[in-house]
């Protein structure tokens, strides 16, 4: 276990591990530089800083699976494609609209962006071949309709995101469901209403794809069958501490970060707590599992990140 200290205490709600051991963690909070750090899980050295205008806050990071690029979202419509060896940024990708959010496929196959403006919201899938992209659809633009937090499956052939709106002729009862759709043709498979009052900070696929992960601002984890949209069960947290990221392991095993410091392994399919870490590190606000699974991150409200090999 390492915990390496960022440069700029802040909350690193933002985290992405590559497949060579690099670590990159950012900020999205309002008034905060969002600036990418990029560090060496062995040594703890930073090797990259990616600086980000204040205005322009990172939405997403992620590594491409071969280690080679850092995909950065940014507000003015785009995504930075920074290559990893020469520290340079190759490539920016344009999306339809400000502030994109994305995922990444864990293959990296696909990239599925959610954009969301004052007035105007998208959601768009590409084809990602190297530090090309290739747009396959585009639903939207949306006025006052906000698509959000875009989660695919592993094998980048599921997309889904949270859709958000008002019954008809009233402004007073938003509603809320879950999107799921194919992502290369955009075809809607399915639809997930949800609690509005509860609304969905983060969504993301189980391993095999078959179930959809989905976090609140509270301490349940809900799940949902990816295909049929029926409720699965859910990750009860125990206490008061809140759940404030999920990610999800390559076999399988679903690790919840909370706000009491520590981080839960959970066998989703038995939905069972299999082991709980806890480094006094502070708060967490961010978990993340190496392409392989071989690695696991956390990061911490006061700019830390912990680094552990996972056994599973």
């Amino acid at each position: 276990m390492r915990i390496i200290q960022s440069e700029k205490p802040r909350p690193l709600n933002i985290l992405a591990i590559g497949p060579s051991g690099l670590v990159a963690a950012a900020c999205e909070a309002f008034g905060v530089r969002s600036d990418v750090e990029v560090w060496d899980a062995a040594s703890g050295s930073r090797v990259l800083l990616h600086e980000v205008a204040e205005h322009n806050a990172a939405r997403a990071i992620a590594f491409t699976p071969d280690g080679r690029y850092l995909l950065a979202g940014e507000a003015e419509s785009n995504i930075a494609i920074i290559d990893v060896n020469s520290r340079e940024v190759a490539a920016r990708t344009q999306t339809k609209l400000g502030w994109p959010d994305f995922a990444l496929s864990a293959d990296g196959t696909r990239a599925f962006v959610t954009s969301q403006s004052r007035a105007y919201q998208a959601a768009e899938c590409f084809a990602v071949e190297g530090s090309a992209f290739h747009r396959l659809w585009l639903e939207g633009p949306h006025a006052f309709h906000p698509l959000h937090t875009p989660a695919l499956t592993f094998d980048g052939t599921g997309a889904a995101f949270v859709s958000s709106g008002y019954a008809t002729g009233s402004s007073d009862h938003p509603s809320r469901q879950i999107e799921v759709r194919n992502a290369t043709s955009g075809k809607l498979a399915v639809t997930i209403p949800t609690d509005a009052a509860s609304p969905i900070q983060q969504l993301a696929f189980t391993a095999d794809g078959t179930k959809l992960l989905a976090r609140t601002d509270g301490r349940t984890v809900q799940m949902f069958d990816a295909t049929t949209g029926a409720t699965a069960g859910e990750l009860v947290h125990p206490g008061r501490p809140y759940v404030t990221c999920i990610a999800v392991h390559p076999r399988g095993i679903v690790a919840c970060a909370r706000t009491n410091g520590t981080v839960t392994f959970w066998d989703a399919e038995k939905r069972e707590q299999l082991r709980t870490f806890d480094w006094k590190a502070g708060k967490l606000v961010s978990v993340a599992f190496a392409p392989g699974g071989a690695l696991a991150a956390a990061g911490t409200e006061g700019g830390k990140v912990v680094v552990w090999d996972v056994d599973v």
